[in-house]
């Protein structure tokens, strides 16, 4: 038998097997470097068509008025800087326009839009306006001017209904009112009386029934004011305890309002009030007359509603406010707005105060 433990036979072997061992790793490795470099090939392939795209994408944009994030951030800087140039020479003349016009009040307020101005004395006071307090519903712009001195809706809100009065006293005399409303006149606000202001007493307007009396007659709407010089809120709920007692009978169906004021003058008794006592004799006054059932409302100028009663509290009621000036100036809602102090109006003889109300359906 042949003897197959030949020791060099046996050496042959493994070297050959540890030859084709060799061959084969290699072969692999040689396999796997050629597979990465081919997917690196193909990466770097993607890669280069995708940044050619996104190149050409951006050509596109470029060519097509787009801009690079520093191209827009650039443009932005140069549109702002223009934009406050350009409201700065509109504030300039403005500002020169209401001086020329000898307005300065109108002047100082181009300046100061987040404030509310106003001069009392000869002195300026400027009180922000509370971003908390509701706005009116409708833009200084949706009012138009017309040439008889009277004021109309333009607005696009088919949900507001801007209706015409007049606020009437004693001092109109007799008034014809079938010829007020024939002239378009809606409602009427009657005065009811007045508390003196040296002596405190409580007056009746002498034409208060009368007016009333024919108003209703002529189908007109109508309301009562009552200029009240309480000094606390006692004397207030007194005053619109007067007007109740005055109007007993008659069909009131606007709002029964009181009037408050202050003058430059030390012979009024109310001329040395605080805003604290003010809102009070506010605050009395409309109690009483709505658990009257009625509707309170409050009457004053811009600076009743600024300076003398706390906006907040009197943003409770229906706010009429006194503005002369046009366009409207007053920032927060008001029911009513007198805004003529010199109409003419077939049927009263003289001047009337003219008066828009603004209500929603």
């Amino acid at each position: 038998m042949k003897n197959t433990d030949n020791p060099k036979h046996n050496s042959k072997m493994v070297r050959n097997t540890k030859n084709l061992i060799s061959v084969i790793f290699l072969s692999l490795v040689s396999i796997l470097a050629l597979s990465t470099c081919i997917g690196l090939l193909l990466s770097n392939a993607a890669t280069r068509r995708q940044a050619d795209a996104s190149q050409n994408e951006l050509d596109v944009l470029e060519s097509e008025g787009y801009y690079t994030m520093a191209q827009a951030s650039s443009l932005i800087e140069k549109a702002e800087a223009n934009a406050r140039r350009q409201e700065g020479d509109l504030l300039r003349n403005n500002f020169r326009e209401k001086l020329v016009e000898g307005d300065r009040i109108g002047a100082i307020r181009t300046l100061f839009p987040d404030e509310i101005v106003t001069e009392y004395g000869g002195q300026y006071f400027f009180t922000p306006i509370a971003e908390d307090v509701n706005k009116s519903p409708v833009l200084p712009d949706e009012f138009t001017l017309l040439s008889d001195g009277k004021i109309s809706y333009n607005g696009a809100d088919e949900s507001i209904r801007v209706t015409q009065g007049v606020d009437i006293s004693k001092a109109q005399g007799a008034v014809e009112f079938d010829k007020v409303k024939e002239s378009g006149v809606d409602f009427v606000m009657v005065k009811a009386g007045a508390r003196n202001s040296s002596d405190g007493n409580l007056q009746e307007d002498d034409n208060l029934k009368s007016n009333l009396r024919n108003a209703l007659k002529a189908e007109l709407e109508v309301g009562v004011y009552f200029y009240s010089q309480a000094v606390n809120e006692a004397e207030a709920r007194e005053e619109a305890q007067f007007v109740l007692d005055s109007i007993e009978g008659y069909d009131i169906t606007y709002p029964i309002a009181i009037d408050i004021e202050q003058f430059n003058t030390t012979d009024v008794r109310t001329s040395k009030l605080s805003g604290r006592i003010y809102t009070e004799i506010v605050r009395g006054f409309c109690d009483t007359i709505k658990q009257a059932g009625y509707r309170p409302m409050i009457l004053g100028n811009i600076r009743t509603f600024s300076e003398l009663v706390d906006i907040h509290e009197a943003s409770q009621y229906p706010i009429w406010i006194s503005y002369f000036g046009y366009p409207q100036y007053f920032p927060y809602e008001y029911y009513m707005w007198q805004y003529n102090k010199n109409g003419d109006i077939d049927g009263i003889h003289g001047d009337v105060n003219l008066n828009i109300c603004i209500t929603t359906k």
